[in-house]
């Protein structure tokens, strides 16, 4: 795991490496095991001091081939192709004996020049090739190109920002503060997306800041070097099937074990200490079971614990790590914890986030740094691959009844009801889903949100999935637009915060893939969800999990420390956000926190945090609001 710094020009300049310098600082937490940079003009790399027309920088957390020998960016051995690249192919070994056998030689132990000689090979085709979590820079000067690549499911970021001849590249937001000519300026429509409906993450092409493009999850750009990227001209490389296929539920099951075995073992392969997240669900534990059950790992795992028994899940938790013999590393949070690490925590997340139950995955990720564990598997990824989430036992129903099928519909209602999860019916956590009618009787920002404002509200749910019934189809535009990448947003920024490498084998591309073509009654056999992965472990886990009915997720006791001390602190920091005014009125966003804390829950706690959350990243960044 890495940060990558690029900088292009169209007319030579000298002194970017003073730039360059300054973002890869930027972004030092994400690789503290050692750092490199180059810069060149059209023909050539050349000295730091002379006229250039690109620049790579790179800050590396060492996991494969420790020796400086993995240093980056990293060159052909003509010197004609160099790479800045932030992930982990994992099936390099493969691709490594396969490019021998075809003549390459390779001089580090890195999937790195794995990439270099697979792009030698073949060209920017390779990228089908890899499985994996990457995001790179790559500059051709025999071609004159530059190329971009992000993984399929979009693990690992990477944006772009033009400005006059500029285009500069970088891993995190926060590195274009480095430059001068950058000013942030708010992008209103997703602001409004966030304050009305919690959205984030759902416009794969926008960003928090106005202007600035994240590369879309499976694609690439290509432009000539020397001239500026056109950020319109991203292409797609990975479309994945969606149509069932005709299979019986065995084979489903016995695919599906299949396909997950092998990423977890692919994702097993390090030069460091591999540990796991633990949160007592299906997801983590199924990961745990076989780590330990089918590649004998003896695994660290650590996890968030809590006393509140309405989100606690530290019964599960210790079924597992007895089960598997691992070694179980718990953390308590306290909401003076919270307190303590706000800003920092919101900091490293570049963008506003939904609620603080992010903030547990990121002390997570700083307690397994702390005992030396730099690479944690996690269950990311398993309700949208699936069908985990509540809301898609809604989805097949109106499926059935849009097809006339009554008979299964009723089948289906009755069997979830029996032996599906208990806290089905809580409607409140699926608000953007509801019609719009309702939607306006349910409007915590009716009273806060200015006037100016309103004009911008829109049910971007409802707008893209509009007359889309299909399971499919709900499945794939979770994953790509409304769960998963925000929530790797979240991941890849918490655990880089703390020089951890998180793996996600559940958004393995071949494990997507296999999803999105099951039949999909099979994603809720006899009433309950994730039996095709359930019933295909057996062994691998305890019994209490493969019957367990009810699903928590994971959270902090957010409502309850908001009626404390940090409720008062973040209404202390919506009051003193003067950027604040031209969004919200302040006076009644005060009284909504207060009213709060007094028990009033006209306006949920989450709804309120997201209005500090917004403040304090207002701030933190000096984004310029803008009048109405």
């Amino acid at each position: 795991m890495c940060g990558i710094s690029g900088l292009f020009t169209s007319q030579p300049r000298r002194g970017l490496m003073t730039p360059l310098r300054q973002m890869m600082e930027l972004a030092r937490h994400r690789g503290p095991d050692g750092e490199g940079a180059v810069v060149g003009d059209l023909e050539a790399v050349t000295s730091e001091d002379a006229q250039g027309n690109w620049a790579l920088g790179h800050v590396r957390l060492a996991i494969l081939d420790l020796s400086k020998a993995g240093l980056q960016p990293m060159g052909s051995v003509d010197g004609r192709v160099w790479i800045a690249f932030n992930g982990e192919v994992y099936n390099y070994v493969e691709l490594a004996a396969e490019l021998t056998r075809l003549g390459h030689s390779f001089r580090t132990g890195t999937d790195t020049e794995v990439i270099l000689a697979a792009y030698r090979q073949w060209g920017t085709a390779c990228v089908k090739r890899f499985r994996g979590m990457f995001a790179w820079l790559l500059v051709d000067l025999d071609r004159a190109t530059v190329w971009a690549a992000r993984d399929r499911l979009g693990i690992k970021p990477l944006y772009f920002w033009n400005h006059d001849d500029l285009t500069v590249v970088v891993s995190e937001l926060k590195q274009l503060y480095a430059l001068p000519e950058f000013v942030p300026q708010l992008n209103r429509q997703l602001v409004c997306d966030y304050l009305c409906e919690g959205l984030l993450g759902h416009e794969i092409f926008q960003t928090f800041f106005e202007h600035v493009v994240p590369l879309g999850p499976g694609h690439s750009i290509q432009w000539p070097l020397g001239k500026p990227a056109d950020l319109t001209q991203q292409h797609s490389y990975w479309e994945p099937a969606r149509q069932t296929v005709s299979t019986t539920w065995d084979q489903a099951v016995a695919r599906t074990e299949d396909v997950f075995c092998d990423a977890v073992k692919l994702r097993l392969r390090s030069d460091v200490a591999v540990g796991t997240c633990l949160s007592g669900g299906i997801d983590s534990s199924s990961i745990v079971g076989v780590a330990a059950r089918d590649f004998d790992a003896h695994m660290k795992t650590f996890s968030v614990c809590h006393n509140d028994p309405r989100i606690s899940e530290e019964h599960y938790i210790d079924e597992v790590v007895d089960y598997c013999g691992a070694d179980s590393i718990k953390l308590r949070l306290k909401p003076e914890d919270a307190l303590r690490d706000l800003d920092d925590f919101l900091y490293m997340q570049d963008e506003p986030v939904y609620s603080l139950s992010q903030y547990g995955e990121y002390a997570v990720m700083r307690l397994a740094r702390q005992h030396d564990v730099v690479v944690l598997l996690n269950g990311q990824g398993g309700d949208e691959s699936l069908c985990g989430y509540r809301k898609f036992v809604y989805f097949y129903l109106q499926q059935l009844l849009r097809e006339h099928h009554y008979s299964r519909a009723f089948a289906h209602v009755l069997n979830t009801l029996r032996y599906g999860d208990r806290q089905l019916f809580q409607f409140w956590q699926g608000v953007r889903y509801i019609p719009g009618w309702m939607k306006r009787r349910y409007d915590p920002m009716a009273e806060i949100l200015l006037p100016e404002w309103q004009a911008l509200r829109r049910s971007a749910w409802r707008d893209r999935m509009s007359g889309l019934s299909n399971l499919h189809e709900h499945q794939w535009a979770d994953l790509r637009h409304w769960s998963l990448p925000v929530l790797l947003r979240y991941q890849d920024r918490n655990s880089m915060a703390h020089g951890v490498e998180a793996r996600v084998p559940m958004v393995d591309h071949e494990f997507v893939e296999s999803a999105l073509t099951m039949p999909e009654a099979f994603f809720f056999h006899q009433g309950m969800t994730k039996r095709l992965l359930v019933e295909g472990l057996e062994n691998r886990l305890p019994h209490s999990l493969r019957t367990r009915r009810t699903k928590l997720g994971f959270d902090t006791p957010q409502a309850a420390w908001m009626r404390g001390d940090l409720g008062v602190e973040l209404e202390h920091r919506v009051q003193c956000c003067d950027r604040l005014d031209t969004l919200i009125d302040r006076r009644a966003a005060s009284q909504a926190f207060q009213r709060y804390r007094q028990g009033d829950k006209t306006i949920p706690h989450f709804a309120l945090f997201r209005i500090a959350c917004l403040a304090i990243w207002l701030e933190r960044f000096q984004v310029e609001v803008g009048a109405n």
